[in-house]
């Protein structure tokens, strides 16, 4: 089992009986690794630790900008396009659309994992941005609707590649900021990405539909991809000799379950997303029920954004940030509780007050996680780690859409609703009786 120290390296002494070769030079300086043959005739791999920029506050936000306005340009294309299949291929259209992002994710996660974990991050993230450019400006140029869901296969794949860079490239260009805070900023970036995208590509489409849409994408990406380039440096390796890298579906995916509590706070996890998906799709109908207009409604899904925004950053402060398991547990248990009293009590005041609370649980959560993945997994695989997550919660997502719409397995949006509020906090409770008994098992209790 990889230790579940991440800094701390656990390798063995080198075939010399000297110390472990190092993974760094600092905090803030990456290591380069070349062959070294003039040990009697042999190779070994000797670290070489270049010079490198301190990171800063600074650079750290023109990142977080970065990962932001790609958030954006992928949360607009996937909505313009969600657009354009339903007014011109109907519903199969937008199950397509969504099978495109679900499945080559899934397929594509051993080698996403290995490539981030094994690679050059700068370069990584680089490429996975001109990728971007590539197939938005095919499609831009083709203007053929079918030629670009399938095209939606490669931009969810380097879609993952570029989620799962950025989370492994944080804890090295954070600069100053504790990792807690840097998490929150790029989960609050989410966030707001996720308030701001649908409508402005609901604008764009409107006024010029989907190809201007596109175009400006691969237009914007052609930027990013530049201010990548200059901004994260250029020794940004992440070689590590020590510690194994993920080598398939069945190894890669058990990185997430080689530390206990991380393998226990992955059950609530994993169901909050499920039923939050099934919230979703129910709530469409349920929603606009309860409300009186269609404005109310679009309020009250504004209110859940804005309290993940907010919990997000409130997740980044000391308390909560040097916690695995209460931002995680504490935040599904918020997004539960606002669900059951959404399908409890249809009133819009009521809504739009507990959607403030629930999404300020959601953005905890989503900062609990991955800080529970950096604290938990050894940072050779996190990558990998966050790869398969990733392939997690698509599934998750998935299933949720499917039991979440009224008519496939239970006829009442409400009592769906319902439902998912107590199969949230139902999951919550079995992760505390988990960490009880993992608990009282150890002679020295170390889960926080």
């Amino acid at each position: 089992m990889p230790s579940t120290r991440p800094w701390v390296s656990s390798a063995p002494p080198n075939a010399t009986g000297s110390s472990p070769i190092p993974t760094s030079c600092s905090r803030s300086t990456s290591c380069r690794f070349k062959t070294d043959s003039r040990r009697s005739g042999s190779c070994s791999r000797v670290a070489s630790c270049p010079p490198a920029r301190t990171p800063t506050r600074g650079s750290y936000l023109g990142f977080v900008l970065l990962a932001f306005v790609s958030m954006v340009g992928d949360g607009m294309a996937l909505f313009a396009l969600t657009l354009a299949a339903a007014d011109h291929l109907g519903s199969w259209g937008v199950t397509a659309l969504f099978l495109t992002g679900l499945i080559p994710p899934i397929l594509a996660a051993p080698l996403v994992g290995r490539l981030v974990d094994g690679a050059n991050l700068r370069r990584i993230w680089v490429a996975s941005l001109l990728a971007h450019v590539l197939l938005f400006a095919l499609m831009t140029v083709v203007d053929e609707l079918l030629v670009s869901l399938v095209l939606m296969c490669g931009t969810s794949i380097s879609a993952v590649v570029n989620a799962s860079a950025i989370f492994k490239l944080i804890p090295s260009i954070k600069g100053s900021l504790p990792l807690a805070r840097a998490s929150s900023l790029i989960v609050s970036a989410g966030s707001l990405a996720g308030i701001l995208a649908p409508p402005i590509a609901a604008i764009a489409y409107t006024a010029w539909s989907v190809q201007p849409v596109l175009a400006l994408n691969a237009l914007g990406f052609t930027l990013l991809a530049v201010g990548a380039g200059l901004l994260v440096p250029r020794d940004a390796v992440t070689v590590d000799v020590e510690e194994p890298k993920a080598g398939g579906a069945r190894s890669g995916a058990r990185v997430l379950f080689t530390d206990r509590l991380l393998a226990i706070l992955l059950v609530p996890m994993a169901a909050v997303v499920l039923f939050t998906s099934a919230e979703g799709v129910a709530g469409v109908f349920y929603l606009r029920s309860v409300a009186d207009t269609d404005t109310i409604y679009a309020v009250m899904l504004g209110a859940w954004s804005v309290g993940a925004l907010g919990g997000a950053l409130v997740c980044g402060n000391r308390f909560l940030g040097a916690r695995v398991r209460t931002p995680v547990l504490l935040g599904g248990a918020l997004i539960g509780a606002a669900i059951l009293v959404e399908g409890l009590w249809p009133n819009a005041l009521v809504i739009l007050a507990v959607f403030v609370l629930g999404g300020f649980g959601n953005g905890m959560h989503n900062v609990g996680v991955r800080n529970a993945v950096y604290a938990r997994i050894p940072e050779a695989h996190h990558g990998a780690a966050w790869a398969y997550l990733t392939v997690v919660i698509k599934i998750m997502v998935g299933l949720g859409f499917l039991l979440g719409t009224p008519g496939l397995v239970v006829d009442s949006d409400r009592l769906i609703i319902i439902a998912a509020g107590i199969g949230s906090l139902g999951a919550v409770l079995l992760a505390l009786v988990g960490m009880s008994r993992a608990a009282r098992q150890q002679a020295t209790p170390v889960l926080n």
